[in-house]
């Protein structure tokens, strides 16, 4: 009976011409003598990004490498770990988590074409593990904080982010600018407007010139209102006249379709 039931399967199989491969055939795209771990697709399928264990410094780097394979691409090379890249909704960036000179696992984020490292959370706690919201405006994560458990955080993906221009509707311009930066005691900040294709000054638009810490935190309004230009001094005080501690923090100028921010960082 079991050799009629054989037999009956194989001929089956001839008639139908079923042929069914053994396995899938494996695509290495990388090959080298090193450990590459957590490879993450990118939104649009064209590359690949994961955590590689390179060779300066015996630590944890962030790479890219091209879905059909090629040459891998580092897009982070410092002496800390890096850990857990997760693409952007729109593919423009790339957040993990760094284990910094806070001497805790913080999230940061980096150009998926590379660039300078972005800091969005830098306190004494660990976080890790970050995910995208759907809309890419939010960042969420496990942080291990005061509760000794740990916890579910979210922080907004601006944060701390481009120190370059988001021009929406190109029809204005801002100059902002900090000196002396770094600073010990006071910075003087000064913004300017320019018409462009003479349309309406951004003084006849309402404004914000805010201090946010690299929390995401507001610490300190400066100007909400309307102007058109001018300078005022910083004295590294918060919203309460609380003297705040050293370290970075953002300059962000809004208006309804523009804003502009700038890195500087108090030393105390």
């Amino acid at each position: 009976m079991r050799r009629v039931i054989l037999l009956w399967s194989a001929v089956t199989v001839l008639t139908l011409g079923v042929f069914l491969p053994l396995r899938a055939q494996e695509i290495a795209l990388t090959s080298d003598g090193y450990n590459h771990e957590f490879p993450q697709w990118s939104p649009n399928r064209s590359w690949v990004v994961y955590m590689k264990k390179a060779a300066s410094g015996d630590r944890w780097q962030i790479y890219k490498v091209s879905s059909s394979g090629g040459t891998e691409i580092c897009l982070t090379s410092d002496g800390y770990d890096h850990w857990y890249p997760q693409w952007s909704p729109d593919g423009n960036w790339i957040a993990y988590t760094k284990w910094d000179s806070t001497g805790c696992r913080q999230i940061y984020k980096v150009s998926s074409s590379g660039g300078a490292e972005i800091c969005l959370t830098s306190d004494g706690y660990d976080h890790e593990y970050p995910q995208w919201s759907p809309d890419g405006n939010w960042i969420v994560y496990e942080k291990g904080d005061v509760t000794g458990y740990a916890q579910i955080y979210k922080v907004p993906s601006e944060v701390g982010i481009e120190e370059k221009k988001d021009r929406r509707h190109e029809t204005r311009d801002i100059r902002l600018s900090a000196h002396p930066n770094p600073f010990t005691k006071k910075t003087v900040i000064r913004y300017s407007s320019l018409v462009i294709n003479d349309q309406l000054p951004i003084s006849q638009f309402p404004v914000s010139l805010c201090i946010y810490d690299v929390s995401g935190r507001l610490v300190r309004n400066l100007v909400t209102g309307d102007l058109c230009s001018g300078a005022l001094i910083w004295d590294g005080k918060d919203n309460s006249n609380r003297q705040l501690s050293g370290g970075v923090y953002f300059v962000k100028f809004r208006t309804e379709d523009y804003k502009e921010t700038r890195k500087i960082l108090m030393v105390r």
